[in-house]
This record gives structure tokens, sequence and C-alpha cells, in this order.
């Protein structure tokens, strides 16, 4: 389960990485390819191995514009659970888009079931690599599928990481 803010720009946070590191240690980095082709869709590249995305076109977000001034977009649809993930034994397409991604993921403490995800695309500027972020999202590591915005502990962490965001 994903939880975005509408409100926040991603660009927003290229000032606020450093101080995410200073407050929760070096985040844990993965590298994402992806295609992006017009005919055939969206496929992943992970450990060598390559997916093809299989929409099942069920959509279940809710909006919730209630919490701390932030316009909420809960995203209930499992998006990394490999059920959508086809592996591709084909070709890929001919025409497609390649974009690599950084991806950090923040976490307030191990145990800790909420994590904020930043990905971001590598620019180069005077031979000087930087990170812009172009998409952040909240993930819930809860497990039964609900989401409780009551639930203190998830509050709580939830805030340290709006603090920081704001």
């Amino acid at each position: 389960m994903r939880i975005y803010i509408s409100n926040i720009l991603p660009q927003t946070l290229k000032n606020k990485i450093s101080k995410l590191v200073d407050l929760f240690g070096n985040p844990g980095e993965k590298i994402i390819y992806e295609l992006f082709s017009k005919e055939l869709g969206i496929y992943k590249i992970v450990d060598d191995n390559i997916f093809h995305f299989e929409s099942t076109f069920n959509t279940e977000y809710d909006l919730n514009k209630i919490y701390n001034n932030f316009n909420l977009i809960i995203d209930k649809n499992e998006n990394d659970d490999g059920k959508q993930w086809i592996p591709v034994v084909s070709q890929l397409p001919a025409q497609y888009i390649f974009t690599k991604y950084h991806e950090l993921s923040f976490k307030t403490n191990k145990k800790s079931a909420l994590t904020l995800v930043i990905r971001c695309v590598e620019e180069h500027d005077n031979f000087e690599k930087t990170l812009e972020p172009v998409d952040f999202f909240f993930s819930n590591d809860n497990r039964n599928g609900i989401l409780d915005l009551t639930n203190p502990f998830f509050q709580e962490d939830f805030n340290v990481f709006l603090s920081v965001l704001n």
C-alpha cells in the first residue's frame, strides 16, 4: 500500500534529502531500470531479469483531505507484490524509453512499518552527478491491507516525516 501527498511537489525534496540523511542515516538505495513502450507498456529490469507489467485495470484509491492540511492519496493496489509482473521470455519492444531510477528509502527506525521512498533520476552538471527527485511516496508494510490513520505508531512516524518535508 502506498500513500502519496498531492500538495508537495517532488522537486521540493531535492534540498531536503541531506536533512533526511542527517536525521535517519544513509538511506537504503536501489537502482531500478524501466522501459516504457507505447505499444507494449512497462518493463522493469531487476537483478538481470526482465519483467513486463500486466495491468489488471483495478484501481483502488482513497482521497483523504483531512490529515494535517495535506491531501493524501492512498493507493490500495499492490504495486510491487509480483502478481502483476510477468517474466519476459521473448524479445523487448523495438521502440522504448529507458529510465534509470535511484530509489532512496528512509525509515524512522528498523521496526517501523512506514518507509519514505524517493525516486530520483541522475543528472550531470559540469561533471558533477546530482539526483533529481521525480516521485515520492510512503510505503506501508502493514500486511493486513488496512491503513489506520489513527494508529498512534503510524501517526508518530508519519508526523516525523511530514515535519521534515514541510
